[in-house]
């Protein structure tokens, strides 16, 4: 409640009006039923009302949260969505993208930690109940427990999560694009494409990804083909070390067109604003050049081979 807990400033967004500031109009009648970690809880707000147009705003609304600073913006505790809505505490959980952390193995975290808590409830309303049965003579009828509330989706909470990312696009842009090195790699993959689904399969075939010597990620890309399709790309990257005044990158690994017999390979040609910029073949694509005499990769000593190739 930003007016009546803080006593913050909130205007009419309508140009109309001028940036009247905003009225308390009461409570707004509906409650939103948000999910946590170990259980469910209502979240209530104020009614804000502009009295030259007489529109009225939840203080939830987008509208309303947006001209809060970010100190009293952050101390909101919820992601709102039309049926349901996530707490912060939640949307956390799922930020740290990995192998062990998909939006299935979440929703059975948060199936345990529901269920646990309440099976706790349950046995303390057990508890509250037995005194009772004990000392009347006619054994009293309790009410049963209300059943455990169901969870959403996982397919939900990915489309959650997909709007608390969207909500930090700017800040995620400014994180990868703060991002340099002195020593780049660029490594191009299908698997990546293979797994679009929707509207979107079938309109990339390639994607390729800019890495620096720290493993963090400089620039990835989808693209139709390789080749001339990265020219953006490069344009994009040389533009941003040249406006943060970074001093361009001394070496560059990738995994094709390292070297051409007839002057500059096609990378140097492609970040040609980098004049000392070295191109070298990266050493696991090297050692599957090697490996192409192999007939197959199912073979019991392809792995020692491989592994022997790394040690020279």
């Amino acid at each position: 409640m930003p007016h009546k807990m803080w006593l913050y400033p909130v205007v009419c967004v309508r140009p109309a009006c001028g940036k009247h500031r905003l009225t308390a109009a009461g409570v707004y009648r509906t409650v939103r039923r948000v999910l946590d970690v170990d259980g469910w809880y209502d979240l209530a707000t104020e009614y804000l009302e502009c009295k030259r147009c007489l529109k009225k705003y939840p203080a939830w609304s987008e509208d309303i949260l947006g001209q809060l600073d970010l100190g009293h913006r952050s101390q909101f505790p919820a992601l709102l969505t039309y049926r349901y809505s996530c707490d912060n505490r939640v949307l956390r959980m799922m930020r740290e993208r990995t192998m062990g952390n998909s939006v299935a193995q979440l929703y059975k975290k948060l199936q345990e930690q529901h269920s646990e808590a309440w099976m706790q409830r349950v046995l303390q309303y057990l508890t509250a109940c037995e005194p009772f049965a004990r000392i009347c003579v006619v054994r009293p009828v309790f009410a049963e427990p209300p059943p455990m509330p169901a969870l959403p989706k996982p397919k939900w909470l990915l489309a959650v999560y997909a709007r608390d990312v969207l909500g930090r696009l700017d800040e995620v842009k400014a994180k990868i694009t703060s991002t340099f090195g002195s020593v780049l790699k660029m490594d191009s993959t299908k698997k990546i494409t293979k797994k679009l689904a929707g509207a979107a399969a079938g309109t990339a075939a390639w994607c390729t990804n800019v890495g620096n010597e720290h493993g963090q990620v400089l620039v990835a890309v989808l693209t139709a083909s390789e080749g001339h399709a990265l020219d953006l790309m490069a344009d994009g990257l040389m533009r941003r070390y040249r406006e943060a005044g970074e001093a361009p990158p001394q070496l560059m690994y990738v995994d094709r067109d390292c070297c051409s017999p007839y002057g500059p390979c096609r990378v140097n040609a492609m970040f040609a604003e980098w004049d000392g910029l070295q191109v070298r073949l990266d050493i696991w694509h090297f050692m599957r050049r090697i490996a192409a005499g192999v007939t197959t990769e199912a073979h019991p000593l392809y792995g020692t081979f491989l592994a022997r190739l790394s040690t020279l």
